[in-house]
């Protein structure tokens, strides 16, 4: 009986029994110095049968932020216990964290960054539906990899359809409007009129501009 139960407790032996040996106790292991495997993934099987341990991919030592975390399993185990859990935190990238690198890399981006790190004056076209709309000028503040941008002291010039009617007798536009409006017209052209204004702080959504260009002035 007590040779069945080593056979059944080996783990070389074709009646090894691997539900016996978890309740089992002192169980015979094979090799103490064996390298303890806790992911499927770090096997491979070589086409001559054999298994392969992939080997650990090295990790700086400030990749991850470690922090030790108390958690209560009193509710889950059933006994008042506190087991400490350790958790891996990355670092969160910021905005500003993703300008400084875009900056160091080249393409269009390292552009705007050069314009926004440098503080220099841009103008920046933005389009409408069919066409050019207008554009914008003033300094870039902020970023993103869609091309959104934060503009500070802007200066906008934009064209759009005049909003009024012709009246019976007489020109609309000799009538004093008593609204003041947010914006001054710099001149009209063919029932379309060109419209300024100035913004403290702008928004701009990538996918509205079409081109942004140091201004020469």
């Amino acid at each position: 009986m007590s040779s069945s139960t080593d056979e059944e407790l080996d783990m070389l032996s074709p009646s090894f029994n691997p539900i016996k040996a978890l309740y089992a106790k002192n169980v015979p292991v094979p090799s103490t110095t064996a390298q303890p495997l806790d992911n499927i993934s770090k096997f491979e099987l070589a086409p001559s049968g054999e298994v392969l341990i992939k080997p650990e991919r090295p990790r700086t030592h400030n990749e991850y932020n470690i922090e030790t975390v108390k958690r209560d399993l009193s509710a889950v185990a059933g006994t008042s216990q506190v087991s400490l859990v350790q958790r891996i935190f990355k670092k969160r990238r910021t905005v500003m964290a993703r300008m400084s690198e875009i900056g160091k890399s080249r393409g269009p981006l390292s552009r705007i960054a050069l314009f926004c790190f440098a503080k220099k004056r841009v103008k920046v076209y933005i389009r409408s539906a069919v066409s050019v709309r207008g554009h914008c000028e003033g300094y870039i503040i902020a970023f993103d990899k869609h091309w959104n941008l934060v503009m500070d002291d802007v200066d906008e010039v934009w064209t759009r359809k005049n909003k009024y009617k012709s009246l019976a007798i007489g020109d609309a536009r000799s009538l004093d409007d008593p609204v003041e409006k947010p914006y001054t017209v710099i001149k009209r052209i063919r029932g379309h009129q060109v419209c300024r204004r100035h913004v403290p702080r702008f928004l701009v959504r990538g996918e509205q501009i079409v081109l942004v260009a140091k201004c020469l002035v």
